[in-house]
């Protein structure tokens, strides 16, 4: 058995009931720019921007199979008034090899969305069990402030996010002008976002009220 069909049998077997992030120790693209040069757009990935000329951006850059429930989420986050970019794998196999982490995600339309920003929101998926959010991002006020509202809403939270700070100034999320907010949340929460109108409706009321776009990076 390969290392991959391994990891997905350990998958299936500890994440019955939820949805499972697989394992890939390192990425086969080093950007987004060699990824798509590879890949072809509308058969292997799918984009979505849309530019409301909001002051707030909402990116899903692991979008589809890659770590699903994210782009529901995001979706569900942006709302009517906010923008959003959403990055897809339209199908599970060979999802994972589409994955680019966000400090190397150099996609035109989605940097351009973020220099033309004032703070942004990313959703992510983290292969931690249980139901959680883990909160990093450069903008440690904002990040505070929605772990807080987080928690008022009955979702466990973490701050700072020591594991995937997610502060890298080449993140995509903290290309605006005052950083963003990165959610890494957990596989048992993710199928709950993903599956439940009603909780991912919850969440993210709690997020959208927690964001404000003058809210300075400390």
């Amino acid at each position: 058995m390969t290392a991959a069909n391994t990891a997905r049998a350990a998958c299936a077997i500890a994440f019955t009931a939820t949805l499972c992030f697989p394992v890939q120790a390192k990425d086969i693209y080093p950007s987004f720019t060699a990824l798509a040069a590879d890949n072809q757009a509308g058969k292997d990935y799918r984009v979505q921007v849309l530019d409301r000329k909001s002051p707030v951006t909402v990116f899903v850059i692991h979008g589809g199979a890659i770590e699903p429930g994210t782009k529901e989420t995001g979706l569900e986050c942006a709302g009517t008034d906010w923008n959003l970019y959403i990055f897809e794998a339209p199908g599970e196999k060979h999802s994972m090899r589409l994955h680019v982490t966000a400090a190397h995600f150099d996609d035109p339309s989605a940097i351009a969305l973020a220099t033309n920003s004032i703070t942004a929101i990313s959703i992510h998926g983290a292969r931690d069990k249980g139901e959680s959010v883990c909160v990093g991002g450069a903008n440690k006020a904002e990040g505070r402030t929605v772990t807080r509202e987080l928690e008022k809403s009955g979702f466990a939270g973490e701050f700072p996010c020591k594991r995937l700070p997610g502060a890298s100034s080449r993140n995509i999320v903290n290309r605006t002008r005052n950083g963003g907010v990165q959610l890494e949340i957990s596989s048992g929460l993710a199928s709950r976002l993903k599956s439940d109108s009603g909780i991912r409706a919850k969440f993210c009321a709690a997020v959208r009220k927690a964001v404000h776009p003058d809210c300075a990076i400390e």
